[in-house]
């Protein structure tokens, strides 16, 4: 079981990996956490132990696949909290970002699912059946706050275009896992190119392979797309 504490180090880890394009360093994992060195060692060898992550002493950390997926879980709740917090109860950054590092760790899938579904419906269109009938890939005057965006789904977008998750078509684990993934309401994704099974994207400086299922699961606002047919 990883505790709330090596949750912790994954998570920084990978956002250091994120902001700084390279693998990350024990003196940059203790600064980020505002730790000794010393007290990094072990939880990173504790992490190396259960296949989390690539580690010997003096030298960079890596995260395996399986320590990237369990990183991207926790900062995804992260982020949903953070929205809650600041977007929506209006909370100072710095405050919304100690409420979500505290209840990061605690979220269940189901109260994670049940906050995605309040952000889904802020941003749902009223006329949400004619823009499904529509295959979501038309212009709609309806949609709130959005008037004149393009509704689409990753796969109707061109390579380096740029878009915002809106909404999950799908329940159950298959919609948890992209959740998990960090694709959330409101989070902004870029796609890359398409691959052999599905699309590869960029998510907040990351890349994620998503599969052909994922993608048609997945309504985005093509933010570049609708700025071009305006």
């Amino acid at each position: 079981m990883l505790t709330p504490s090596l949750e912790d180090y994954l998570e920084t880890i990978y956002l250091l990996q994120q902001n700084n394009s390279r693998d990350a360093r024990v003196r940059d994992i203790a600064s980020e956490r505002s730790v000794k060195a010393s007290s990094v060692t072990p939880a990173l060898k504790r992490l190396s132990e259960m296949g989390y992550l690539c580690y010997e002493q003096r030298e960079t950390i890596r995260l395996t696949e399986q320590g990237k997926i369990a990183a991207r879980r926790v900062y995804a709740r992260h982020v949903l909290l953070f929205q809650f917090f600041h977007d929506i109860l209006g909370m100072d950054e710095e405050p919304a970002k100690s409420e979500a590092c505290g209840m990061e760790h605690a979220l269940s899938d189901e109260g994670m699912d049940r906050f995605v579904q309040f952000f889904e419906s802020r941003l749902a269109c009223p006329n949400e059946h004619k823009c499904q009938l529509q295959d979501d890939a038309a212009s709609c005057n309806a949609c709130p706050r959005h008037q004149s965006s393009l509704r689409t789904s990753i796969d109707h977008l061109e390579d380096g275009c740029s878009a915002t998750v809106l909404r999950i078509r799908t329940t159950g684990k298959a919609r948890q896992t992209i959740l998990d993934m960090g694709i959330l309401p409101n989070v902004a994704i870029t796609r890359v190119r398409a691959t052999k099974t599905g699309i590869l994207i960029d998510i907040a400086n990351h890349e994620l392979e998503l599969t052909n299922e994922q993608v048609k699961a997945i309504v985005v606002r093509a933010d570049q797309m609708a700025s071009n047919e305006t």
